[in-house]
């Protein structure tokens, strides 16, 4: 049992968050996670994972690496409460190599640490922005469609729990998050995660309390003296499941047309015109075509690398694509 010691600072900066990146990690995380067939994070992968894009492999690696879960590092400590997934892996990205080094050795060292996660550690900056490009494109390929669901069933959770506080204090409502979470009256939450033991002083930071849709039968905790604790919940019995999605019009198509809107799509994360006429199933010459009808509109841009030429989307482009997620095809 861990006890987690609240003073009076603490219980006022006490609050909810809502995090795009943690609930991309448990809805795609294979081991540890998951509660078994029917939970909705199962129910959820069974059909994201047919859109799941090829860059986002190095952050389901990370993701999967060990049973235990995931470096600290990859759990965002920010201020905002009403977090967007930009500002999560901007912070990701701003993560020192020492800490690097420090979150990757509590999995072990040698022969016995993860490849996925030795391979962070040695890549430096490249490495978590190949994780950061790959959450990126999970998130907007597979989650994206169902957030604004997810979101609101958050959200309304969290006027539940906060409608408790108001009326029978922040004990009452730290208490009814979980049954392995356990308020006593000295100022003391009991939270039991397996056989780990300890005590920890929140120290007037408060606790960040963080609901996940994907998470239904367990809690977990992070503490540390360096950064933002938080305690991972699932929602609440009175939690209703999102109404199944009807198949969604692609309002990327409707704007640009379906052939340049699927040219803009696989543009994104970057390629040369070789690889977008790959990519495309046409000639390099229509890619070129379709490439420089995009770079006039402003959306992506191209500059040459020695004999090729690599073309990126602008940000007009990358709001476009997080505005309008490709529409999920039912099997």
């Amino acid at each position: 049992m861990i006890a987690l010691r609240f003073g009076v600072a603490d219980l006022a900066r006490t609050r909810f968050v809502i995090s795009p990146l943690d609930h991309l990690m448990a809805g795609s995380a294979r081991q540890g996670v998951h509660q078994g067939t029917g939970s909705r994070s199962e129910r959820w992968w069974r059909d994201a994972r047919r859109h799941v894009p090829d860059r986002a492999r190095r952050f389901l690696d990370v993701v999967n690496a060990s049973a235990i879960g995931v470096p600290d590092f990859m759990v965002a400590d920010l201020d905002a409460v009403r977090r967007q997934l930009d500002d999560e892996l901007d912070a990701l990205l701003a993560v020192p190599q020492q800490a690097v080094e420090e979150g990757v050795a509590m999995f072990g060292s040698g022969a016995g640490l993860p490849t996925a996660l030795a391979r962070l550690r040695d890549d430096g900056a490249r490495g978590l922005r190949e994780v950061g490009d790959g959450a990126w494109a999970l998130f907007h390929s597979c989650l994206a469609p169902d957030w604004p669901d997810i979101r609101r069933a958050l959200e309304a959770d969290i006027a539940v729990r906060a409608r408790t506080a108001a009326r029978s204090g922040i004990g009452a409502m730290l208490d009814s998050l979980h049954p392995n979470a356990v308020w006593r009256d000295e100022g003391v939450l009991e939270c039991t995660l397996g056989e780990l033991e300890g005590s920890f002083d929140l120290a007037g930071r408060g606790l960040e309390l963080r609901p996940n849709y994907f998470v239904q039968q367990s809690i977990g905790l992070l503490a540390g003296p360096d950064r933002q604790s938080l305690l991972l919940h699932p929602l609440g019995a009175q939690a209703a499941e999102p109404a199944p999605r009807p198949q969604a019009a692609d309002g990327l198509a409707a704007a640009l047309g379906p052939a340049r809107a699927r040219v803009l799509r696989a543009v994104a994360g970057g390629c040369s015109t070789t690889e977008l006429a790959r990519r495309l199933g046409v000639t390099p010459p229509s890619a070129s075509a379709h490439a420089a009808a995009l770079r006039a509109a402003g959306l992506i841009g191209t500059r040459r690398e020695g004999k090729q030429v690599r073309h990126t989307v602008t940000e007009v482009g990358h709001d476009l694509l997080r505005d309008n997620p490709p529409p999920r095809v039912s099997a």
